[in-house]
């Protein structure tokens, strides 16, 4: 789903579908936020991304995922991919290249410091919410 974080870009990609994103929102924590936030209530997780020129979103459901970009026409692809199976691609993208993600905003130099504990209370609270829809198959 997400490249590896470099200078603060990120490409994001699924099947046919590829953009860049930047820092100019702080990616990984709207990301655990939204789905944190979404699984606890039973909403879709909405994801606002910034391209610098262009900016998509990412709006994932119980049935389905999708990304509206606007970029020269409106366009809005379809992943077959349920929130669950999203957020589980979101922790494993974090927990691969968690020092890069710590470095996502390299020009701020506190956000290492200030997130490294937040990344992993967030993730670890992204998993609990998953683990306890597989007990009880809320989406099912």
């Amino acid at each position: 789903m997400f490249t590896k974080p470099e200078h603060g870009w990120i490409n994001f990609t699924f099947k046919e579908f590829s953009e860049r994103a930047s820092y100019e929102t702080d990616i990984p924590n709207d990301c655990l936020d939204a789905f944190i936030y979404a699984l606890q209530n039973n909403i879709p997780a909405v994801v606002y991304f910034d391209a610098e020129g262009y900016d998509y979103y990412l709006l994932s459901t119980k049935y389905d995922t999708y990304v509206i970009i606007e970029k020269n026409k409106l366009q809005v692809y379809t992943i077959n991919k349920n929130i669950e199976e999203i957020a589980e691609e979101l922790i494993q993208d974090i927990e691969n290249n968690f020092e890069d993600w710590l470095n996502w905003m390299g020009y701020e130099e506190d956000y290492y410091e200030k997130n490294k504990g937040t990344f992993k209370i967030k993730l670890d609270k992204l998993k609990l919410e998953l683990d306890e829809r597989k007990d009880i198959n809320i989406w099912k």
